[in-house]
């Protein structure tokens, strides 16, 4: 039962983001203009973001996303994955400045506790991760 319940909960995490990391591939200057990209921008010193900025966000979500999914460097994507969610969080979704922003602050919430619990118990069995019967 255990084993079926780590496959489950890495493929309901994962869609995610792989969708969101094929949408942003399909619009970079969607994901530029962004406001959690804009005030990155704002962060480290101003000015229009970088067109790789755009794809290297996508890739991260799309590849971090299909990891997790396969249980693939399970530990590493989760921590990469919860990075990134933690700075998208911070950055876009203030819901301390615009109250419609609360939803995604939390349901983000919720995704890093589940990357926080892939980093402590790993993929489980059904993964490339324990395909040899180790995690």
């Amino acid at each position: 039962m255990q084993s079926t319940v780590f496959a489950l909960g890495r493929a309901l995490v994962s869609p995610l983001f792989i969708i969101a990391g094929i949408m942003k591939f399909m619009n970079v200057a969607g994901i530029l203009g962004s406001t959690g990209t804009k005030n990155f921008m704002a962060l480290i010193g101003g000015g229009a973001a970088p067109t790789w900025l755009g794809y290297l966000i996508a890739a991260t979500e799309l590849i971090g996303g299909l990891m997790i999914l396969v249980g693939f460097k399970t530990k590493c994507a989760a921590i990469a994955l919860l990075l990134f969610t933690i700075v998208a969080t911070v950055l876009g979704h203030q819901f301390w400045i615009d109250p419609s922003q609360q939803t995604q602050f939390l349901k983000n919430l919720v995704i890093m506790g589940a990357f926080l619990m892939l980093i402590a118990n790993g993929a489980g069995p059904y993964s490339v991760d324990n395909r040899s019967g180790t995690n």
